[in-house]
């Protein structure tokens, strides 16, 4: 028989089933909205009525039997509201047996009954029967409670389907898997094309790093920990070249995902520690990175280096509080909701330049007319020989050391010493007030305007700008207001603030909801206080990192760079890493590694880039680099191996897509109890609906991740695309790949790249309805 004339009676059975209920819903179509059957909100209005005018003996049975009625209509609301598609009528399904009768179900989205033909299709999301489809297989003996009912019985024939435009595409049973060709014949498929297998273990962790003075780690296979495996033993001599760079000066790496970046710079650390640890103390580095799952991420790592006690944070987190300590007059809360224009304003390399640019002409100004004061006065040279040797420092700490020049040299008159201490003590009040400097630049229609006609004349509109522009002057007002109604209570107003009709009973004021600052305000304030006067600092010390090693940089904005560069000591030993194709912000004014060096002053800097990946197989590094397009880098990625090809299912509804891919999870962590999966959403809604999708197909070891609060342990985790940055599994599978969720932009390019490249053995895409074009035409084109 030739491939072409395939024959199975499973295919003929289920055309069979197929047409006969597509001409059972042909003759019996309502049209929608139309229901037939008991006015339940007529009845629940009888029984209410009932129980206001029933004596007291009688209102328990009275509500007993409206709760019943509410419980009824609610269910009979989602049959009669239900819509059976004929051209998608149904995914599933299932014959079972019970007590000798034999009984036909279909499951599909909507319910729908005709016991005349046979035809059953119920609710997956509802009907307790559908849970037997999802809970048992082909020839499993069932035992299940519907409502004070204990149902026993087989299930004889278990399959699910694939209907698309009424035709029956797709077919999947114990007995073999068979896929309709375009030409309309029928093809049987290997058994493993629809199955999850063999990637056990492939995913790096971090709990089984070589100590020193310790032997072995025994099979990677079997770890219940899923952090990293060894991988010292592994490092490449490109790699180690990196990791063991002189200890002063910038290294800058950029590396797709699994290139190893992450793993240089943990390396780094410790090599530095190792090479001098009297100068690269624990307590003296930092790792800044991008999310909290990373944090839990490398403080797995670190001690397993032998280096533990070395801080390890989120930019965001860091940063917030260096801002709170520093200007602990403005509202500590921050806004969830500040528009993307905003976001894009506020970290643009435009406005850096512009406070930059800023802070040196006032600064400017304050020295000159110091000068022409000095000039002026009686050993005045000796006021300008003494600002001469602090040339290139801000401006706080050159009028403080001037300051502290004066008093220590008894010979300078009074008349200079006052004349100059004027200047000093004006200044204080003006361009040393940090926070009002950072409202009145950000409110200056004309100096903003003009900085990014120069700066960015075609990266936003004359509406954006003036949008943006309006929103700064709402939240710099209120802040403002917020400091200033601080400073009147400490001035011994808080008695007739106390006397307000409005004060809470508890005292306490609540914060105005309009005194907050966006998250952006954090780099620029903090930028600000660097500029003006002096390096960040904590408990009455400048923060001073021997050594700062920031993973995911592509994340960070160059305003927020120079804040966390600006803490180091004058060796500037610095560790950046990062991939321009793994951009989780498009709106933070990084675009790729050169204009950002240059913003940053760092033009000299060479980037060292890393072309071997270790995490992925090249089948999945092709199908990533596919989806970047044109955003793709120069130089192509290698993979160290390869493996099973990346695939992609499509399916007419999100039922059906559930219970297949809950049926391909079930039998992967039976067979491989140590496998870590992520299913992978673009949206956190898409998610939560995938896992209670995966929780009623009964998948083992299920949990949902929202917070990044990952276990680094086997099991399936449901999560959306912003959480898993960083991190890797050896199973991915991304849900909801279609056109309306990844649309042809850059965005979805960045995010779809991010999310394949998290997978190091195995990845599967799914889609319902039109799958997204950024897929290879080949996996589009069914």
């Amino acid at each position: 028989m030739s491939e072409n004339e395939l024959k199975s009676p499973i295919i003929e059975e289920e055309e069979r089933v197929l047409r006969r209920v597509q001409r059972t819903l042909a003759e019996r179509a309502v049209p929608r909205g139309r229901s037939a059957g008991i006015d339940y909100d007529a009845e629940l209005l009888a029984l209410r009525d009932q129980i206001l005018e029933a004596r007291a003996e009688d209102i328990p049975p009275l509500i007993e039997e409206m709760e019943r009625m509410q419980e009824v209509a609610r269910r009979r609301a989602k049959v009669t509201e239900g819509h059976v598609d004929p051209r998608s009528p149904y995914f599933g399904r299932m014959v079972l047996e019970e007590n000798d009768k034999k009984r036909e179900v279909l499951i599909g989205k909507s319910t729908y009954l005709d016991p005349k033909t046979g035809v059953r299709i119920v609710d997956w999301r509802d009907a307790p029967v559908s849970r037997i489809y999802y809970r048992y297989e082909e020839g499993d003996f069932y035992d299940e409670e519907f409502g004070d009912r204990e149902v026993e019985g087989e299930v004889l024939v278990k399959r699910s389907l694939t209907i698309q435009g009424g035709t029956l595409r797709r077919i999947k049973a114990p007995q073999g898997s068979f896929v309709k060709r375009r030409d309309g014949s029928w093809e049987e498929i290997a058994h493993n094309a629809f199955s999850l297998e063999g990637g056990q273990g492939s995913a790096m962790r971090p709990k089984d790093f070589h100590a020193p003075g310790k032997l072995g780690t025994g099979q990677g296979d079997g770890r219940e920990d899923k952090h990293l495996s060894e991988i010292t033993a592994l490092i490449d001599a490109r790699q180690f070249e990196l990791i063991s760079k002189p200890t002063s000066g910038l290294v800058v790496v950029q590396g797709g995902a699994g290139s190893g970046k992450t793993t240089i710079g943990l390396h780094r650390l410790a090599y530095l520690a190792f090479q001098e640890p009297k100068v690269f103390r624990p307590d003296r580095m930092l790792v800044v990175v991008f999310n909290d799952a990373l944090v839990r991420y490398i403080l797995h790592v670190l001690p397993a280096l032998g280096v533990e006690g070395v801080s390890v944070v989120t930019y965001e987190d860091w940063a917030r509080k260096l801002r709170r300590h520093h200007f602990p007059e403005l509202p500590k809360a921050v806004a969830d909701d500040t528009p993307a224009i905003v976001t894009r304003f506020k970290k643009h390399p435009a406005l850096l330049r512009l406070l930059e640019r800023e802070v040196a002409k006032r600064a400017q100004a304050v020295i000159d007319e110091i000068v022409d004061v000095a000039k002026r006065r009686e050993l005045g040279g000796k006021v300008l020989r003494a600002l001469e040797t602090t040339e290139g420092h801000p401006i706080a700490l050159r009028l403080r050391a001037l300051e502290e020049y004066m008093a220590a040299e008894k010979s300078i008159p009074v008349e200079t010493r006052h004349s100059v201490a004027r200047i000093i003590e004006r200044t204080r009040m003006t361009l040393q007030d940090v926070a009002g400097l950072w409202a009145e630049i950000l409110t200056d229609r004309a100096l903003v305007r003009a900085a990014f006609a120069e700066h960015a004349p075609e990266h936003f509109t004359e509406r954006e700008l003036e949008w943006a522009l309006a929103h700064c002057n709402r939240r710099c007002s209120a802040a403002l207001a917020h400091r200033e109604s601080l400073a009147d209570e400490r001035e011994g107003e808080e008695e007739e603030a106390s006397e307000r009709e409005d004060r809470p009973v508890d005292g306490v004021e609540e914060e105005d909801e309009s005194a907050k600052l966006d998250v952006e305000d954090d780099a620029l304030l903090l930028r600000l206080h660097q500029l003006v006067i002096g390096p960040l600092g904590r408990g009455g010390q400048a923060l001073a990192y021997e050594h700062i090693f920031v993973d995911e940089t592509q994340d960070l904005s160059p305003t927020e760079l120079k804040v966390v560069l600006g803490t180091t000591t004058e060796r500037r030993s610095i560790t950046l890493a990062g991939d321009v194709a793994q951009r989780l912000h498009m709106e933070n004014g990084f675009t790729d590694w050169r204009t950002v060096l240059a913003e940053l002053g760092l033009d000299h800097v060479s980037v060292e880039p890393l072309r071997l990946s270790y995490r992925s197989t090249q089948e999945i590094l092709d199908f990533a680099s596919h989806v970047l397009g044109p955003l793709e880098q120069e130089g192509s990625r290698k993979a160290t191996r390869s493996g099973a090809p990346v695939e992609h299912f499509n399916f007419t509804e999100s039922g059906e897509a559930v219970a297949f891919v809950s049926e391909a999870l079930r039998n992967l962590v039976n067979a491989e109890r140590f496998a870590s999966v992520a299913v992978i959403a673009r949206y956190p809604e898409q998610a939560d609906l995938w896992y209670e999708g995966l929780v009623r197909g009964e998948v083992p070891n299920l949990s949902r991740v929202a917070d990044q609060d990952f276990s680094f342990r086997p099991g399936v985790e449901v999560t959306d695309i912003t959480q898993v940055k960083g991190l890797e599994f050896d199973y991915v599978i991304i849900v909801e790949a279609g056109a309306a969720t990844f649309p042809e932009d850059d965005e979805s390019r960045h995010l779809l790249h991010i999310a394949a490249t998290r997978a190091a053995h195995q990845l599967w895409v799914v889609s319902c309805g039109t799958p997204s074009a950024l897929l290879p035409r080949e996996m589009r084109e069914f």
